[in-house]
């Protein structure tokens, strides 16, 4: 009931901004099916809400020599599986009720069945592949939308330039939909010492109008951000959301340090 009434205001509010400022609301409506010539239609925004029962997890990405990996540690806990490694085999095992998946960690690591390198062990680590994670939940039969935010390293130089990697995989069997409320898609955020310093919108004018953004299943989105800000020597704690209604999906957020 609350997100329902959230979402007439909404609606309200931007019918009410196109009624005052049309020549703003008309902006984007070829790409947007919630507006037309007449104005909204709420019957078929209300018939179609943003995905309710999909799970979201946030989790960290590395980047490896260009190919976006995360944890596989990080990724069972989050799931509740068993996570297994067997030396004499030099074998990872995954496990999910009765069902397993194993992970050679001899010299060429491929998933069963062919495809690119998907697994790295560094420091001690193991980490999959985006494309590793998909054949194994898809083997295990998770279905979920992963998200998170990365930068190219962790400690930067005073002036270096500072490129935020926004992402959102969508390892389902649907299609999900997002719903923005505006023409902002994303935002960025800094916090240091418990405060936040800098947000990438504020000051920034986005179009009123309803737009949604499919993202099929197996697909994914991806948004790359230059910060374009000078930061101080100190560490900062970057974070990231996509601007969507009802809720706002939150991003991993990343350490980042500063040196002179």
């Amino acid at each position: 009931m609350e997100t329902l009434k959230s979402e007439r205001f909404v609606v309200i509010m931007v019918m009410l901004f196109m009624a005052l400022f049309p020549a703003f609301a008309v902006k984007g409506l070829e790409d947007n099916p919630l507006l037309g010539a007449g104005g909204l239609y709420i019957e078929e925004y209300f018939g179609k809400k943003q995905e309710g029962g999909v799970e979201y997890k946030e989790m960290k990405i590395f980047n490896y020599e260009g190919l976006e990996m995360i944890q596989l540690r990080e990724l069972a806990d989050e799931l509740d599986w068993t996570f297994i490694y067997e030396p004499a085999k030099r074998e990872i095992r995954v496990r999910k009720g009765p069902i397993s998946y194993s992970l050679s960690t001899n010299e060429d690591h491929f998933l069963p069945g062919g495809g690119d390198r998907v697994l790295l062990i560094k420091e001690g680590r193991t980490y999959l592949s985006l494309e590793g994670v998909r054949k194994l939940l898809e083997h295990l039969g998770e279905e979920l939308v992963l998200t998170g935010l990365y930068t190219g390293q962790d400690l930067y130089k005073k002036g270096d330039n500072i490129t935020a990697h926004l992402r959102l995989y969508n390892y389902t069997d649907e299609d999900i939909r997002l719903d923005f409320p505006s023409g902002q898609r994303y935002d960025l955020y800094l916090w240091q010492d418990q405060q936040e310093v800098w947000r990438w919108s504020e000051g920034k004018f986005f179009t009123m109008a309803l737009i949604f953004k499919e993202i099929k299943a197996g697909e994914s989105l991806a948004y790359d951000l230059d910060l374009d800000i000078s930061l101080e020597p100190g560490e900062y704690i970057l974070g990231g959301e996509l601007a969507t209604i009802p809720e706002r999906i939150k991003l991993e957020e990343v350490t980042l340090r500063i040196v002179e």
